[in-house]
């Protein structure tokens, strides 16, 4: 099973369990019973199974120490110089702690963070007494990689005080926007400031409130201990045992609600992920980091979420079937959104595979590939690899002249089911090989069986098509089979994990005691040419654009990303036998380079990309400043939908089943072919299709 990089799963798992048994207090208290054996035994099973070791000794403990209190304190306003002159005397005894001395770091650190915490309360409270005045001449500076930790506690209250009206001003600037929108709001301006500072002052106050929380014994243990984990690579990490049981746990399920999964956004409350088919996504109108400023129920009064908790912002969003909600977004280029949505009953298996028909000169088939799922041996269970193989044949029964295979976002999922699906575009030879850090690479094949779909073949990606999905585009690509078209690169998740038991028992899954799990990165995936998937992801034939690029989100903006290298190459026999493909990406590759709007929306991802972070604290210049950003994104969206709509629509069989489905898998299949007729790249995908099958028959 390939481990998917699940940071959104986290975000959204870690508010859905509202209580724990007393069973599970038991495990979590077993944990702090048990730290230096929980803590030596994570240790010596890094040391021992992960792919890339760390040599214990005073340069790695110097990283440990850095990293710890880094995750602690990023922004640097909690801990003073003096606190890591104290702490200093550990600096270089962190290696000699993983090698089996008393563990006493962390306990050190969490006293110590403990106090901070509430004395940053008391500050946050005070500073936010005294109106801000937007007129003086001061910067903040959002990027805080190279700052110092602060030398007194006037210097710190300084930096809490520019942090503070940084926040200020950006609440101001949202009130002063709906102050001029409703011309029956009488309030001054001062009152509105004031207003900003007691929003502020409540959202604050839950962000330490939630720091606090992760002093507990347990859960300060738990950031210790995964900051060195992550040491070692992202992927490696340890988990509690109540952690361990919520990552597993489904997130399916039938409620009612708008179907977004909300995520914490720097103490406020956001959209971390749109269900596929769920009213947010239906609307058009919702996206991936919007925040949510106030939620007013059907007939009801608009209700101010600011410093609401995640629990308390589900349930405003979540009530009974048919009803509706209105939520006020702040949308990402600063601008307010008011989005009514009518609450349904959300249904998962939007999620899977299905296809669709691309119909203007040229009849085309369409199939959306959000993951790579499988059955796990439930009966009940679904298998990707058989739910492709259903839609192909659809298609074929369609009569369509070429395939678009759209793996954008696809996070990964069963190196199985990616295996068996490469079986169905090739008949046989080897699709990915499988190595540790010595010994001989284990080479998986597909072979014996009649492939399912032969014609032209085009796969869409983009900088978050990860891991399996990566696998599958990489035999793509390496057996010429077809046209890899995409952002600059994928993700460039190309290792492989494995959970092991923490117990008495050293690397046994089979212990006695809960003491949490280690999962651990073990191999890399090879593709047949011998170059890994890791860190350089698999470059494009053809490159598109990449909207995610400007926030540095891939494998290789990690800095302790495994490094990209190469095996030896297996024997296989590449397709293309007429040559088509190189054609192909020379012409539509030169076609793009000369394409206007794809020039302009690459010239408008830079300017997002090489912003400073540094905002002026008057008023005027910030919003100066806000709407340059509101431009630019404006610009984006209006780039990324395509001048002239394609025909799209379901397949005959697609449109057989709809007569006998709800209202709104109808309605949710609307939205989703609507979306499709105007998606830009999905349009580019098409193009190159079309000089795809014109090139193969001449």
């Amino acid at each position: 099973m390939i481990k998917c990089r699940s940071y959104q799963l986290i975000l959204c798992i870690s508010f859905l369990v509202i209580g724990l048994s007393c069973t599970t207090l038991a495990q979590k208290s077993k944990v702090t019973e048990n730290v230096d054996l929980v803590f030596h035994n994570t240790a010596d099973m890094l040391q021992q199974i992960h792919y890339a070791p760390k040599k214990l000794d005073d340069k790695f403990s110097v990283q440990v120490f850095t990293a710890y209190l880094q995750q602690l304190d990023p922004g640097k306003r909690f801990f003073l110089k003096e606190d890591l002159h104290r702490f200093k005397k550990y600096q270089l005894q962190l290696d000699d702690e993983m090698k089996g001395k008393v563990v006493h770091f962390y306990k050190v650190v969490n006293t110590t963070f403990k106090q901070r915490l509430k004395e940053s309360e008391a500050m946050v409270e005070e500073l936010l007494k005294q109106p801000f005045k937007f007129t003086t001449q001061e910067i903040y500076n959002t990027n805080t990689d190279k700052l110092d930790y602060c030398k007194s506690a006037d210097d710190l209250k300084s930096r809490w005080h520019n942090y503070l009206k940084y926040q200020v001003l950006g609440q101001y600037e949202d009130l002063l926007d709906i102050h001029q929108r409703d011309s029956a709001n009488k309030q001054t301006e001062g009152q509105i400031e004031e207003k900003a500072r007691q929003t502020i002052g409540r959202i604050e106050k839950r962000n330490i409130d939630n720091l606090s929380k992760l002093t507990t014994d347990e859960e300060a243990f738990n950031t210790y201990v995964n900051s060195i984990t992550n040491l070692y690579d992202p992927h490696s990490n340890y988990f509690l045992p109540v952690d361990r049981r919520e990552f597993q746990e489904s997130l399916s399920g039938v409620y009612y609600g708008i179907g977004a999964l909300l995520a914490d956004m720097q103490g406020k409350i956001g959209i971390g992920e749109l269900m596929i088919g769920g009213p947010a996504w239906k609307s058009g109108q919702v996206d991936k980091g919007d925040v949510i400023v106030k939620v007013t129920q059907q007939g009801g009064k608009p209700v101010d979420v600011a410093g609401f908790t995640m629990g308390e912002v589900i349930k405003l969003t979540r009530g009974q079937q048919g009803t509706t909600v209105t939520i006020t977004f702040r949308k990402t280029d600063g601008s307010l959104k008011d989005v009514t949505l009518k609450r349904a009953a959300l249904q998962l298996e939007d999620t899977f595979v299905k296809s669709a028909i691309i119909e203007d000169s040229v009849k085309l088939g369409y199939i959306s590939f959000p993951k790579f799922y499988t059955d796990f041996g439930d009966a009940n269970g679904r298998s990707c690899a058989v739910d492709m193989a259903r839609e192909l044949t659809r298609l074929q029964q369609e009569n369509v002249k070429g395939i678009i295979i759209d793996i954008r976002d696809n996070i990964g999922g069963s190196l199985g089911e990616v295996i068996n699906m490469i079986g169905l575009f090739i008949k046989e030879g080897p699709v990915v090989q499988v190595k540790g850090p010595v010994g001989e690479p284990y080479v998986s094949r597909v072979k014996g069986k009649e492939v399912l779909y032969d014609g032209p073949l085009v796969v869409l990606v983009n900088e978050m098509s990860a891991s399996a999905a990566e696998i599958f585009a990489a035999a793509i690509q390496d057996y010429h089979r077809g046209i890899i078209v995409g952002s600059s690169s994928t993700y460039g998740k190309g290792s492989v994990q494995r959970p092991f038991g923490i117990g008495d028992n050293r690397l046994s899954n089979s212990v006695n005691t809960d003491l949490g799990t280690l999962h651990v990165t073990l191999q890399k995936y090879y593709r047949i040419t011998g170059a890994a998937t890791q860190l350089k992801g698999i470059e494009p034939d053809i490159k598109l654009p990449g909207i995610y690029e400007p926030y540095k989100i891939q494998e290789k903006n990690n800095p302790t990303a495994l490094a990209w290298d190469t095996i030896q190459a297996v024997p296989f026999t590449a397709m293309d036998e007429q040559g088509t493909i190189p054609k192909v990406v020379a012409h539509s590759g030169g076609r793009m380079q000369h394409d206007s709007v794809l020039q302009a929306l690459t010239k408008n991802l830079h300017w997002m990309q090489n912003r400073n972070g540094i905002y002026a604290l008057q008023l005027e210049k910030y919003r100066t400043a806000e709407k340059e950003l509101q431009t630019k994104v404006g610009e984006i969206r209006k780039q990324l939908v395509s001048a002239k709509p394609m025909g799209v629509k379901n397949t005959t069989d697609m449109e057989d089943a709809l007569k006998n489905k709800e209202q709104f898998k109808n309605d949710s299949n609307k939205a989703w072919i609507n979306s499709l007729k105007r998606d830009l790249f999905l349009s580019e995908a098409v193009y190159v299709m079309y000089d795809y099958l014109r090139l193969k028959i001449s």
